[in-house]
């Protein structure tokens, strides 16, 4: 065990990384690629996810001793094992002398990679901060290590007054974070291995919920979601809420309005980005994908429900690379499934892999964390355990903890029948 644990982190924690990352022209100025150089570091989801390479995928475990705190862990591809991310062996990985070791997870956190490092960030919460004993360790802050865990230092670290978002873009040299504040959002720049961060812009808040879902042609694109008293609703009635595409621009801090997502109740539309494809899905009226130019202008659509008498959404779309999942749910066969959308291709498929879960709850789909070349991590089985929390006051309650199984499938078997899985073994 201790030899294949070493073999994992040793070399599987260092191949070629699945994420983009940003490389600079010569022919350019360094502000010019600090520009066209934008890559999203964190997909848009609602789960505390982790990040892939080709080689593997890093997560975080809250502690079962103390599940304010937690522990990065590691699943290697070529040994199809889930590890701490330590070289330890002989250790509990339960306290600061580990490299896998996190003391705390307070609030939102995420992992991403960029340049050929980890990072690790986490959002902060005020309401934990205040009257508690946590302390410093409930503000935002960001960390930087190796990919093997080792050399962890401090990039960024907030002042208590804001709650980092959880997203992040990498630009040349740099990361771009988004501290929420009383004011607003503000838009930091951070250099990647840390130092004074710069402010790009504040977003005001009463402009509503921002909610970055990628970059294209040196712009960030933003969900905007807020509320106009002065709007008719589908019955009527004065007051509706709002939905925008946003564009912002890192270099001078303009954003434009590009298009109404939601001119009426019955034909709102969500959007998102794989990769550089921006594309639309309409989860009302008719179920449909659409495919935009850079200006969200639909070029294409595609139907979802062609052939198809029942259609049941369970949960949030979701990106991984260039294809959009849709979790849906079979009221016939009872059981999930998801539908997949080809950004590249604008094919629609559908994956029956289903998620086992110990309490016994009806069987979702299998979710997808991250892909390789030829295959796809997805989380496969939920099971509980016991974990303790700490209170602040010296005491703590018990809570149950969620421990995930993962699989490997090929990516040209997801969509048939009896796809072929290699189960990660945990250790």
């Amino acid at each position: 065990m201790a030899c294949a644990l070493a073999i994992a982190l040793l070399t599987g924690c260092g191949g070629n990384q699945s994420v983009s990352q940003s490389t600079a022209s010569s022919s350019t100025t360094e502000q010019e690629n600090i520009v066209q150089n934008l890559t999203m570091l964190i997909p848009d989801r609602r789960l505390t996810l982790g990040v892939g390479t080709q080689d593997g995928y890093y997560y975080v475990q809250p502690g079962a001793s103390d599940y304010l705190t937690g522990q990065i862990r590691y699943v290697d591809y070529a040994t199809a094992m889930d590890v701490p991310l330590s070289t330890q062996v002989n250790s509990d990985h339960a306290d600061e002398t580990d490299p896998s070791y996190l003391d705390s997870i307070i609030g939102d956190y995420r992992l991403f990679i960029y340049d050929g490092h980890l990072y690790f960030i986490r959002a902060g919460a005020s309401a934990y901060v205040e009257g508690s004993e946590f302390g410093d360790l409930a503000t935002g802050a960001v960390y930087r290590m190796n990919l093997d865990g080792s050399e962890r230092t401090q990039v960024y670290s907030g002042d208590g007054s804001g709650d980092l978002m959880m997203y992040a873009v990498g630009g040349e040299d740099a990361l771009y974070l988004f501290e929420q504040t009383v004011e607003g959002i503000d838009v930091l720049r951070v250099p990647e291995s840390g130092g004074t961060p710069e402010t790009i812009t504040t977003l005001p808040p009463d402009d509503g919920s921002y909610q970055l879902i990628g970059c294209r042609d040196r712009l960030l694109y933003f969900h905007v979601i807020g509320y106009d008293p002065d709007k008719k609703n589908s019955a009527g009635d004065m007051g509706s809420s709002t939905h925008t595409l946003v564009t912002l621009d890192v270099q001078t801090g303009a954003q434009t309005d590009l298009v109404d997502l939601c001119p009426d109740d019955s034909r709102y539309a969500e959007p998102y980005m794989a990769g550089s494809t921006l594309m639309y899905y309409y989860p009302n009226g008719e179920r449909k994908v659409a495919f935009c130019d850079a200006n969200g202008a639909v070029q294409s659509t595609v139907s979802l429900t062609e052939g198809a008498s029942d259609f049941q959404q369970v949960d949030n779309p979701y990106v991984v690379g260039d294809t959009l999942f849709i979790p849906c749910w079979d009221d016939e066969q009872k059981h999930g499934y998801q539908l997949l959308v080809d950004a590249a291709t604008g094919e629609v498929s559908r994956s029956d892999v289903c998620l086992t879960q110990e309490d016994g709850k009806d069987p979702l789909g299998a979710t997808v964390l991250a892909e390789t070349d030829t295959e796809y991590l997805v989380m496969s089985e939920i099971r509980y355990e016991d974990a303790q929390m700490p209170l602040g006051d010296g005491t703590a309650t018990t809570v149950q903890n969620q421990v995930y199984g993962y699989s490997l499938i090929p990516k040209q078997q997801f969509t048939t029948q009896e796809p072929a899985q290699q189960r990660i073994e945990r250790m």
